[in-house]
């Protein structure tokens, strides 16, 4: 096992690969509201929590309240930069809209972008939108960063597809086909029968594809990610997701879902989150691990790329991290931080579609990646496990941009 992050010598050749190379987190804490957290946003959380807001309305606070005291704060604005340069990540893709409550979608969505627009406007330069996959390499020569807009869900559409140019001239360049749930497009991972794709969800492919918009397929069911390959005539990417074979989880993709993205040229990102990386308890596998209950460390990350790698090679595999600990942690609520913040719950239904058997909890962590700017991290582990520079570099960003220049331009 790898001695890292305790391993200086493995950290300061992650550091020197980072400066080097384009490093691209192909799904990041939401850049407005995730990331960093200042002792104002955190008072503001509590606040608004323990007044029962729902998750939404925090998070949108707490994107407002960043810009605010980014603004306002030479201080809070050099923290906030400082923490994107100790994580060495040229571009991040930052999430418009996730799941809430579908007929708010639209409204949602346009909210976030305003903030979004905002942020990047205030930061000038610094942290730029990229629009296609030059920005991302001159944002790299230059030293400076860049957020990738996406979509989680496309809920906000309604069946309106030329919804989908309004987006894209906002900068929206990655779109998730569905959450958990079935959508009007296709099923998603969590839903009871898997329909895959539906013939309206065949025009969202095309769509999409005229557009120039990544399809993203992280959340979608096994036969919508198969049916998406088969009608896209451009690669097509799982931003954030697991190798199912070692994780035995719905949110994972099966070893022959992974061959049919890499064989059209696609992306798979391998996440970070605990539950979706560990298998359940009482596997066998869980007890070697040597963790508590729920608990993962970056090794547990890193056999999940050494998989996908055996199974689609090594120019298809990448990461996205897909979790804020610290945010996380704000978003419980009550007296004993025990409780859950709502996202989208309506009288008897949770539109965010966890199950018990999905395991989903704010209590774990992944050992080595407690907040965002520990980035680096994740290189000196690939590098530990013996992986060469050449192929970790592209593990860390450079497989993305290819599939994202394909596919936006």
């Amino acid at each position: 096992m790898a001695a890292y992050p305790s391993d200086n010598v493995l950290v300061a050749r992650a550091n020197e690969l980072h400066r080097t190379s384009i490093v691209i987190d192909t799904e990041a804490p939401v850049f407005t509201s995730q990331m960093m957290f200042t002792p104002a946003m955190k008072a503001l959380a509590a606040q608004m929590l323990a007044d029962g807001k729902s998750r939404a309305a925090v998070k949108f606070a707490l994107g407002e309240k960043l810009f605010d005291e980014i603004r306002d704060d030479a201080e809070v604005r050099k923290s906030y930069l400082d923490f994107w340069e100790r994580s060495g990540v040229t571009a991040a893709s930052s999430s418009i809209y996730d799941v809430g409550h579908p007929w708010t979608a639209w409204e949602e969505s346009l909210r976030e972008l305003s903030t979004a627009t905002k942020m990047a406007a205030e930061l000038g330069d610094t942290i730029r939108p990229a629009l296609c996959a030059a920005d991302i390499e001159t944002a790299h020569s230059s030293g400076k960063r860049t957020v990738i807009h996406n979509l989680q869900n496309t809920d906000p559409l309604d069946e309106q597809l030329d919804r989908l140019d309004v987006l894209y001239g906002m900068g929206v360049r990655i779109v998730q086909v569905t959450y958990n749930l079935r959508n009007r497009f296709g099923d998603g991972c969590l839903e009871r029968r898997d329909g895959g794709l539906s013939r309206f969800g065949q025009a969202l492919v095309l769509k999409l594809n005229e557009c120039g918009i990544l399809i993203d397929l992280s959340h979608s069911s096994d036969q919508t990610v198969l049916d998406a390959v088969e009608a896209s005539s451009r690669p097509v990417a799982c931003t954030h997701t697991s190798a199912r074979a070692l994780s035995s989880h719905a949110r994972g993709k099966p070893d022959n879902v992974l061959r049919a993205v890499a064989e059209k040229g696609g992306y798979i990102g391998i996440l970070l989150v605990p539950f979706f990386i560990l298998p359940p308890a009482g596997d066998p596998r869980a007890q070697a691990l040597g963790l508590g209950p729920g608990n993962a460390t970056l090794e547990t990350m890193i056999d999940h790329v050494l998989h996908v790698i055996d199974v689609a090679g090594t120019d298809a595999v990448g990461i996205g991290t897909d979790w804020s600990k610290p945010f996380q942690d704000a978003l419980r609520v009550g007296s004993d931080r025990t409780g859950l913040a709502t996202r989208s719950q309506t009288a008897g239904f949770d539109w965010v579609g966890w199950r018990p058997e999905d395991r989903y909890s704010r209590d774990v962590y992944t050992a080595g990646f407690e907040s965002w700017d520990q980035w680096p991290n994740i290189t000196a582990a690939l590098l530990g496990r013996g992986l060469s520079e050449q192929i970790v570099s592209k593990i860390i960003g450079g497989n993305f941009l290819r599939v994202f220049g394909e596919a936006c331009g």
